[in-house]
């Protein structure tokens, strides 16, 4: 998971999309002119809880203008961004947080527990009052001081602190799959939002197209002096080119907003984004010449899995410590057997050793002991459906990325034989054997080829992203 954040992180972004005819601006969202916050104060970094930041300075250097005004972010920038303040992650980052108070109370818990016991007596019955043999404080109200320190169980102490380490570890472990999931997320976003403006503008691209077909048809009825139907044909089609437009333009608002959302932006923000090198995400990877073996073995789940197996030994072994005695120290002024004080005497102190051991629990420890040997039964179990599961994951990448690798070929070929077909409608247009229509029925036929060939490299990128998230 970790080579996934650093190869995601450091990859550069350049373009490199194959029927390349137009580089993708930064883009904004249809409410990038409302007047709101750019982004939340510098000084958010430093109060909020939960989200430490080890090395402020080198984050500074890597991300010098996170917070500049007019900023675009590209990929790396949205990581960063999200990572520090995006609501998924701050819920895990602080649990690593609380894993860590947890393990530093644990460790505490080889010390006993001092408490001071203040006990005030009052004879209400006073029923010996006047005897000659009462002692002088008869019928007085009495005060006593006394301490008593009950010790923890030493085995069942030392193994719920080994226990508390391996869950911080968890927590960690969870933090870091939360991350790597967050940049899966935003790499899915910003290559639909490149897809999306190369589509956007080959859509744009028709609507003059149709408009000069509309003025075509407008002169052919004004010179046969007829109203037919081909001009009210193309001022439809002229209108359905406009609205594919304005379906075009809000997908790629909504695919903008949604990042906003993963990035803990508010969405009437302005939050530009720069997507024009988005392709680059994937670029170099090849799990081909991977082993799904090798990377099983260092994935999170695994680690996480493996944790819980030795999560549930020490539980194992923290149910066998219940066996072990209580112990408790105490100092009070109660006397012992043979030990009494005097009645004119001054009182004593003692100190008290005492052991508590259970004669009889009905098996209530035994169960316990029982239940977490099925628990890490059943945890063994897990481990072995998690590796199947992640070997069954790597299959399906592998063939995902095998098909849409030939429905992009297919579209490639497709593309190149409608870019052949116009340009022999527009070569026989320019020597007087084509009418403009067909001309403009083959240019749109090239683009529509065009955009289905982007959306289906937009589905290998996107394949081979899932591919490089289910590899780690």
């Amino acid at each position: 998971m970790a080579k996934l954040l650093q190869s995601l992180q450091t990859a550069g972004l350049a373009l490199g999309l194959s029927c390349a005819l137009m580089a993708a601006g930064g883009c904004a969202s249809s409410k990038a002119g409302m007047k709101a916050p750019e982004l939340p104060a510098r000084h958010w970094l430093d109060d909020a809880p939960g989200i430490p930041i080890e090395n402020k300075d080198k984050y500074d250097r890597a991300v010098p203008s996170l917070y500049e005004p007019g900023k675009k972010f590209d990929f790396e920038d949205t990581v960063y961004l999200t990572i520090q303040q995006s609501p998924s992650l701050v819920n895990s980052a602080v649990n690593i947080e609380v894993k860590r108070l947890a393990q530093t109370s644990a460790a505490w818990k080889y010390l006993p527990e001092p408490h001071m016991t203040l006990r005030v007596t009052q004879n209400i019955t006073q029923m010996n009052k006047g005897r000659a043999d009462n002692g002088q404080d008869y019928g007085k109200t009495q005060y006593e001081i006394g301490f008593y320190a009950p010790f923890p169980n030493p085995v069942a102490t030392y193994y719920e602190h080994k226990a508390q380490e391996l869950m911080t570890g968890v927590a960690i472990s969870t933090h870091r799959k939360a991350v790597a999931e967050a940049i899966y997320r935003i790499g899915e976003a910003y290559l639909r939002i490149q897809a999306r403006q190369f589509s956007l503008r080959a859509q744009k691209s028709l609507v003059p197209v149709a408009h000069e077909l509309a003025d075509y048809w407008r002169q052919v009825e004004r010179v046969e002096g007829s109203q037919g139907a081909q001009l009210s044909l193309a001022q439809q089609h002229e209108r359905e080119m406009q609205l594919a437009v304005e379906k075009a333009t809000m997908e790629e608002t909504i695919e903008r907003t949604q990042l906003k959302v993963m990035a803990g932006v508010d969405p009437n923000q302005n939050f530009t984004v720069d997507a024009s090198h988005a392709d680059d995400i994937v670029k170099g990877f090849d799990g081909m010449r991977l082993r799904w073996e090798d990377k099983w073995n260092d994935s999170e789940d695994n680690i996480i899995l493996h944790t819980q197996l030795k999560l549930h030994d020490f539980n194992i072994l923290l149910q066998w410590a219940q066996y072990v005695p209580n112990m408790s120290l105490g100092v009070d002024m109660t006397p012992p057997r043979g030990q009494s004080n005097p009645t004119d005497g001054n009182p004593d102190h003692f100190v008290h050793f005492t052991f508590d051991f259970p004669l009889i629990d009905w098996g209530r420890r035994y169960r316990d002991v029982q239940t977490a040997r099925m628990g890490k039964a059943q945890a063994f179990h897990a481990l072995a459906d998690k590796r199947n599961e992640f070997q069954n994951k790597w299959l399906q990448s592998e063939q995902a990325c095998q098909l849409a690798l030939t429905n992009l070929k297919l579209a490639q070929s497709q593309f190149k034989t409608a870019q052949m077909q116009y340009e022999e409608a527009r070569i026989g247009f320019e020597n007087g054997l084509e009418q403009l229509p067909v001309v403009a029925g083959r240019q749109e036929a090239m683009v529509q080829a065009e955009i289905n060939y982007i959306n289906q490299e937009l589905q290998y990128r996107l394949a081979k992203l899932k591919w490089m998230y289910n590899a780690g």
